[in-house]
């Protein structure tokens, strides 16, 4: 009989503690805000493939990324070695970017020369989701992806 009234009472524990870990989950999602879709402008694009291969950047090593600066149409990021500055032109047809770089010498370079071709010949872009896709003509040059970091 002592054994059925323990085994009643950590059943009604066990239930109330995984309701109330249900009600604190319940309570944290609808605090979490509802995410925008990407936009092209002031959005934080990390380099996600290129030349038709997803790219990894390893822990040690500082992602690819670009941002386009909608106040002055400037362009920063930074390409595996070097730091991107430049332009940007967007029209409701085109984008095309006038990349720049420090000028600063790494070992292999090969990433970073593709990203800097990639730029300065880019004339198209498609916005599918979280994704940048960046055209020359109907010839893809690269994929960028979204990220969000929490402030």
């Amino acid at each position: 009989m002592k054994y059925m009234k323990a085994l009643l009472m950590v059943t009604v524990l066990c239930g109330i503690f995984c309701s109330m870990g249900n009600d604190a989950m319940a309570q944290k999602k609808k605090k979490e805000k509802p995410r925008k879709p990407a936009t092209l402008e002031n959005t934080y694009w990390s380099l996600y493939e290129m030349d038709g291969k997803m790219v990894e950047t390893p822990a040690t090593e500082r992602e690819v990324y670009i941002k386009l600066l909608d106040k002055k149409s400037q362009l920063e990021g930074y390409a595996g070695c070097n730091i991107i500055t430049g332009s940007y032109e967007l029209t409701k047809e085109s984008l095309e970017f006038e990349a720049t770089a420090t000028l600063r010498a790494c070992d292999d370079m090969t990433k970073e020369n593709y990203v800097f071709n990639a730029l300065n010949n880019t004339n198209r872009y498609e916005l599918n989701g979280e994704h940048l896709l960046l055209y020359n003509g109907t010839y893809l040059l690269a994929i960028f992806q979204a990220k969000y970091y929490d402030e």
